[in-house]
């Protein structure tokens, strides 16, 4: 990798991490939280953040790829958190008030007489004749 491939990519992992918090409006604290994250200073964070390195030191690099790691890890442990919580929502759900299939029809919950519409086809509501 060249080194101005290597600084779009810190930049792009550093713009990740802080969208990821949702706190874009702010970034100066941003800036000091990442800071704090990987022993950097607030003012090498920003200049990373805004691309302003051609060429980026490796300490720095290694400390950027460790924080980037970490969130990755982060993100991974909150979707499979947030995963089984809907699942185990979903499985409340079922028991509660009937699977329903993909194929369209429900079954009903214990106790529930099953509802079911009445169609009539074009034929039967055709007048003979």
């Amino acid at each position: 990798m060249t080194p101005e491939a290597i600084a779009r990519q810190v930049q792009c992992q550093l713009r990740e991490v802080v969208d990821a918090t949702g706190e874009r409006s702010c970034l100066k604290q941003s800036f000091a939280s990442i800071a704090r994250k990987t022993g950097l200073t607030e003012g090498q964070i920003k200049r990373l953040f805004y691309g302003e390195w051609s060429v980026i030191p490796a300490h720095i690099f290694l400390n950027v790829e460790r924080l980037y790691r970490n969130h990755l890890a982060q993100m991974r442990a909150r979707s499979e958190h947030q995963a089984a919580l809907y699942r185990a929502r979903s499985d409340e759900w079922d028991r509660k008030w009937g699977d329903y299939s993909s194929n369209g029809t429900s079954a009903s919950p214990v106790g529930v007489p099953a509802v079911r519409s009445i169609e009539h086809s074009i034929s039967e509501s055709l007048p003979n004749g």
